[in-house]
């Protein structure tokens, strides 16, 4: 017999695969998707098998065999094996890369295959009340349960989403089969795996990036041999090797995390339709704000909207005060905190509740610069500033690992005074600590996150600890329930509203929309300040009122007006490397041949990155739009350029549909 096998490495832009004799001693041991040891060049290297024949087409006797299969197990289960052509033709991506998802590091390159150590992972302690469900959520989970859409559940914060996924999965298992939950962040992962196990016991499994190596092969494996029939994870967690599943479910679904910035790279909502399709089970993408292109398509029909809009219990969503920072600087307040803001926290900790801070900036301030001659200290290797921590007493680069002495006089004209930039949540920390002495403040943001063990025990000590105030990023906008927060305060809301791109307002009125949800959660009123220079923005009065459907429709009309995503698609051709001139030929070489479809383009244009640097590797970038109904035409010319392109030792070059992040 012949096994075809595609190599574990990186050979060409080609997406080659071979045939190898499977000897005898080997026929009860190597099956479609098993991992396998063939020569290959001087060595024998790992690959995995993707189809058996009887015959081949090159010469028989020229083939190698298969040396060894070295798992007990098929690492590649049946129904990736099916989904496989579709995700590449999907993202653009070679075979190997997909396997790369379906089966993580941690599994290959495994001569051997160990024992599983079942280690408990940590999770919040949470205490089962019993749940009483309304009538919207009842109707909700019985459209979800006898149909195999794609929904949309579109819930306000607080509405009880969580209790419908769990009957939804419970439901799932009572008919015998498995279920993904999927969520944004690896910080919401402890909260939701407490919730899950105390629900469903030892049937939950968790699979995200925080975990060791240790840890999420077993966990992987525990779910590849059936011992738990849900996963909950982060995006990885779609590729979970599990089988008959019977619903996939994306929370937080308009969060950016979903979509992988880095190669291989691929977007979680179109995998989890190929599983969903795969399995004929219904897929829900759940959010207080769904992206725009998620709901646009569900007023279209192309997938069912569920609503949920009221609060459980019929609580009283949180009411919101827009605070103009300008004002209070005439007013001779300069301070970071508003009088407003101050006073309610006041009055939260003498009544021994808990309030939440929101800054989506991390570290002390956002830059050291002179005020003689403007000097900025910024990064060796990346086109950046670099941001002082002062926790540590650095400066630190967010794009890669260097970290710099702050200096004491500015290194180009020597002098000593020196400026810090907009605050960030370790300031924010300093100044409340100031303010409130005796108070504790907890801190959560990825600089003291770096295990998932300081997470959960941030979190813990939180939600444990009253009075208290919690300063965090995005890290603490959304999913979290704590009982006693009852004001929430939203610093330079205005931050996210800056960044050139055509989603910024957008994610500003999740963001705003997402933190606001944190508050009066059990019964007591909760209040929430934004504190901002543009006070008369209307995404602020929109998110002020809680109203989302405005928000959509005006956010439409500005899309169908620009021609931007969902009204056309975006890819971005991205290329970087240690030299620059060899990029600036190759991306010069690619706009030529993609200008022979001029014409196909709403817009055209090749151009520097705006982060034109990163991790000592230059980067330059194409950008084109066209009208949706010429996507796959599109998408397959762009990806036969690049295939067809000599692309030199040390320089990558990338596509991205519809990306996230176009610096």
């Amino acid at each position: 017999m012949i096994a075809t096998v595609v190599i574990d490495a990186v050979l060409s832009n080609d997406d080659k695969v071979f045939d190898y004799i499977i000897p005898a001693e080997l026929a009860e041991k190597v099956y479609v998707g098993s991992r396998v040891m063939v020569p290959f060049g001087p060595r024998d290297t790992e690959g995995f098998v993707l189809g058996i024949k009887e015959t081949t087409d090159f010469d028989k006797g020229k083939l190698k065999a298969i040396q060894k299969s070295p798992d007990e197990f098929v690492a590649i289960k049946p129904e990736f094996i099916e989904i496989l052509d579709d995700t590449c033709a999907k993202f653009c991506l070679r075979k190997i890369d997909v396997i790369r998802l379906f089966v993580p590091s941690t599994v290959r390159g495994r001569k051997r295959t160990r024992k599983v150590e079942n280690k408990e992972l940590k999770s919040l302690e949470i205490h089962d009340k019993q749940i009483t469900l309304t009538k919207h959520q009842q109707d909700v989970i019985s459209k979800i349960t006898t149909a195999n859409n794609t929904f949309v559940l579109h819930g306000v914060t607080g509405s009880g989403k969580t209790e419908v996924y769990m009957n939804v999965i419970k439901r799932a298992l009572e008919s015998g089969k498995t279920a993904i939950m999927l969520v944004p962040e690896i910080g919401l992962t402890p909260q939701v795996l407490g919730n899950f196990r105390t629900r469903f016991g030892d049937n939950v499994a968790m699979i995200h990036s925080g975990l060791s190596p240790t840890e999420r092969y077993d966990q992987w494996l525990t779910l590849h041999n059936g011992q738990a029939k849900i996963v909950i994870g982060a995006r990885s967690a779609i590729f979970a090797p599990m089988e008959n599943v019977g619903i996939i479910i994306i929370d937080e679904e308009h969060d950016t995390s979903y979509f992988s910035e880095s190669n291989p790279r691929f977007y979680t909502h179109e995998v989890a339709k190929l599983r969903a399709r795969f399995n004929a089970c219904p897929l829900v993408l759940g959010s207080a704000t769904p992206s725009i292109e998620t709901m646009h398509k569900a007023t279209m029909g192309e997938y069912t909207l569920l609503t949920l809009d009221r609060r459980v219990n019929n609580l009283e969503m949180p009411k919101v005060t827009v605070i103009c920072m300008a004002d209070e600087i005439r007013a001779g307040h300069g301070g970071v905190f508003s009088r407003a803001l101050l006073a309610k926290l006041d009055k939260t900790i003498e009544e021994k509740k808990q309030a939440m801070i929101f800054l989506n900036r991390r570290g002390f301030s956002s830059y050291v610069m002179c005020k003689g001659c403007g000097w900025v200290a910024r990064c060796d290797n990346c086109d950046v500033s670099l941001v002082y921590h002062k926790d540590d007493g650095q400066l630190k680069c967010h794009y890669c690992p260097s970290r710099f002495t702050v200096p004491k006089r500015c290194q180009q004209c020597s002098g000593t005074h020196l400026k810090y930039g907009a605050v960030g949540t370790q300031k924010l920390v300093e100044e409340l600590s100031t303010i409130f002495p005796n108070i504790p403040i907890f801190r959560l943001d990825a600089d003291n996150t770096k295990t998932k063990d300081s997470l959960i025990e941030i979190l813990s000590n939180f939600a444990k600890t009253t009075p208290s105030i919690l300063v965090g990023t995005q890290m603490i906008a959304k999913g979290h329930h704590f009982p006693h927060v009852n004001v929430v305060g939203i610093v330079d809301a205005d931050n996210s509203l800056h960044f050139s791109d055509y989603r910024a307002v957008e994610r500003t009125f999740a963001l705003i929309t997402q933190v606001s949800g944190r508050a009066g959660r059990e019964g007591h009123e909760g209040s929430v300040y934004i504190q901002t220079y543009m006070p008369n923005h209307y995404v602020y009065r929109l998110a002020a009122n809680y109203d989302y459907n405005k928000f959509f429709e005006r956010e439409l009309n500005t899309r169908i007006t620009t021609k931007f995503p969902p009204f056309t698609t975006i890819v971005r051709i991205l290329v970087t490397g240690e030299v620059d001139r060899p990029i600036k030929d190759l991306i010069q070489r690619v706009m030529t041949k993609l200008r022979e479809r001029i014409g196909d383009f709403v817009y055209l244009g090749a151009m520097k990155s705006p982060l034109g640097r990163i991790q000592n590797k230059f980067r330059y970038q194409i950008l084109c739009r066209f009208a949706r109904e010429k996507e796959s035409d599109i998408i397959n010319f762009v990806n036969g350029i690049l295939k067809g392109e000599n692309v030199s030792k040390g320089t990558f070059m990338f596509m991205e549909i519809n990306p996230q992040n176009l610096s």
